[in-house]
Order: structure tokens, then C-alpha cells, then sequence
């Protein structure tokens, strides 16, 4: 029996309890959110470490069968890549301190040692392509320092008083950096081993680190989604525009992080016109998620280009993960969707 299904069964059946997410509670059950223990072991079945995977193809296609401009590419998605995995990696591990309940911290705790993990295999894929001094400098990235700049500001709010402050934080967290903010670079890692059949090691290790992305996400739309049902107060009619333009900072920020990374030139396999249609879609996705009204134009066209990643990267098949379960995850209907993830 899954700890998922355990708790049920230890569960209260009142479903007239009134729950607030906020309140302590320091006994460990009955549960009060019992369906997020589904992430925990969502997680746990996607673990893996880099050294299952073989990147000595990696390095020779680095250094010997890519172009000046392709190596600018890999370089630079890398690097900001391994820059967020940095900055990130205590945010779930602090969210208990907020919404005390074990529930809460056991999908914390779990989804921090994954971050932990994706830390540790970009910064092995720094040492084998042997750009790892190149690190030193790349805060000092105008684009790099933008992102790093709006980053900050949602791990601040993290640490606010103000339950709607906080509320923000999760949700900015959540839609903007767990699924967007690096989707772009997996998007332009992963193509390389579509259209190339190179970097095979790299394509692997992004594949699995997309997938929990996408979990450590949908967690957050759904903390959302339970604390707007108990607390509508907390989503007041200005609470639409400052996540909207909360969107724009971040589009923003990452279009200049595009800007940087093919500064020496774009793929001729993946046009920047579609990656920026792929980044503008993620965060409309992201937008809808939430229930908050898209902000951005998309051509269809462009983002069938790219269709491939929601089909070949992120959707496992014989997959039941949430099978029992309805999200808010499921816009487009190529799209993944919580259903297909582990």
C-alpha cells in the first residue's frame, strides 16, 4: 500500500471538518491533505542521480562536433541552468514553517533533496564540458543578474508575515520558475538530441529534471488552489494584475536570458522564433493554471515546432500518475498534463 493510500485509509471521513492549511498541527495524523502525500511519491518514483548516465558522448560532441556558435549555446543554457538550481534549492524545504502540517513538510523535504540532486548533476555537467570557471562570472550577466533580481523577490516574499504576501510567493514560485523560468534552456538542450542525436547524456539527465520540475509546479498550483478555497479573502481584485505583472517582469528577464545565450547566433534546427513562442506559451500555461487570464499572443504554427517536448519529454506512457485525481493542469491538449507524469 502507497503512503498515499495509507493515509487515506487513517483519515477522518468528516468531510464537514473545516481545514486551514495555516494552523499547526503537531500530532501526526489524522491527515487533513491527504492527496498531497501523491507528490511525495511521485517524486520517489522518478528518482535518479547522474551518474546513471554516460556523458563521455557529451563531451566529444562539445568539443569536436559543434560549431563556435552552438558551443556559445550549450555554454550559456548550461550555466544558467546550474545558476537557478543554486538559488532555489531551499525554497520547499522552508514552506512547513508556514503550513505546519506533516503533510506538508513530507513534500517539502522531498521535493528539496531533488532539488539537491539536479544541483549536484549540473554541476557535474559544468566540470565534464569544463565550463566550470565560467561560472565565476556568469552573475555578472546583465540578463543573468535580471532573473537572479526577480528571483530574489519571490524568495522574499517567502519570508513575509503577510499570508498574502506569502500566498504570492508560492504562486510566482510555482508557475513562473518551477515551470517556465527553465524550460526554454531544457527545450534548447533537448533539441540538440532530437535533430542532432547529440548530447544524448545531457538530454537524459534534462528529461528526468523536467519531469520533477513539473511535479515540484503542480504541487504548487494545487497549495494555491487550497488556500483560495479556505482563504478567497487573500485573492482580492488586484491580486489578477499583480500576477500579471508579475508575468511580464519574468518574460521579460528570460527573453533576455534567450537574448545572451544565442548572442553568437540561433540553432538552425530550432529558430529562435520558436523558442520564444515555447517560452510565451509555458507562461500562458502557467497563467491559465492559476486561473488568471493569459497575457500573451501565440502562433500555433510556431509552437507545433516544438510540440515534441510536451510529446516526447515530459509524458511517460503507461503513466497513472494522478490518475485518480482532477487538476487544473490540462490546457492544451497536447500539453502535458498532471495525468501523464509518473
Amino acid at each position: 500500500m502507497s503512503e498515499s493510500e495509507n493515509a487515506n485509509t487513517n483519515a477522518s471521513t468528516d468531510e464537514d471538518i473545516e481545514t486551514d492549511i495555516f494552523s499547526e498541527r503537531t500530532q501526526l495524523k489524522p491527515y487533513e491533505y491527504n492527496e498531497f502525500l501523491d507528490y511525495v511519491e511521485a517524486i520517489r518514483n522518478s528518482y535518479w542521480v547522474h551518474t546513471e548516465f554516460n556523458f563521455d558522448g557529451d563531451v566529444q560532441d562539445f568539443k569536436v562536433n559543434t560549431t563556435p556558435a552552438e558551443q556559445t549555446v550549450i555554454k550559456r543554457t548550461m550555466l544558467a541552468i546550474a545558476q537557478i538550481e543554486v538559488q532555489v534549492k531551499t525554497f520547499w524545504s522552508d514552506i512547513y514553517e508556514e503550513m505546519p502540517k506533516a503533510e506538508v513538510g513530507n513534500v517539502g523535504m522531498t521535493f528539496a533533496e531533488s532539488e539537491v540532486r539536479h544541483m549536484d548533476a549540473y554541476s557535474h555537467l559544468l566540470d565534464v564540458l569544463g565550463i566550470t570557471d565560467d561560472f565565476e562570472q556568469v552573475t555578472a550577466e546583465p540578463a543573468m543578474k535580471k532573473r537572479i533580481e526577480y528571483l530574489d523577490e519571490y524568495l522574499e516574499k517567502s519570508e513575509s508575515d503577510d499570508e498574502r504576501e506569502y500566498v504570492m510567493s508560492i504562486l510566482l514560485f510555482s508557475t513562473f520558475v518551477e515551470h517556465v523560468s527553465l524550460f526554454s534552456q531544457f527545450l534548447i538542450m533537448t533539441s540538440f538530441d532530437k535533430h542532432e542525436k547529440k548530447f544524448k547524456g545531457i538530454a537524459n539527465a534534462v528529461e528526468a529534471t523536467s519531469k520533477e520540475e513539473q511535479i515540484h509546479g503542480l504541487f504548487g498550483v494545487e497549495l494555491v488552489e487550497t488556500i483560495r478555497e479556505e482563504n478567497p479573502d487573500l485573492f482580492d481584485d488586484d491580486f489578477e494584475e499583480d500576477v500579471q505583472a508579475a508575468c511580464r517582469q519574468a518574460y521579460e528577464a528570460e527573453t533576455e536570458i534567450l537574448d545572451w545565450i544565442f548572442a553568437d547566433g540561433e540553432l538552425e534546427f530550432l529558430p529562435r522564433a520558436h523558442v520564444d513562442a515555447f517560452l510565451r506559451d509555458r507562461f500562458n500555461q502557467s497563467l491559465e493554471n492559476v486561473g488568471v487570464e493569459p497575457i500573451f499572443e501565440t502562433d500555433d504554427d510556431l509552437l507545433e515546432e516544438t510540440r515534441w517536448f510536451d510529446e516526447d519529454i515530459m509524458m511517460t506512457k503507461d503513466n497513472d500518475f494522478f490518475s485518480k485525481r482532477s487538476t487544473t493542469y490540462n490546457k492544451h491538449t497536447q500539453s502535458v498534463t498532471a495525468e501523464d507524469m509518473f
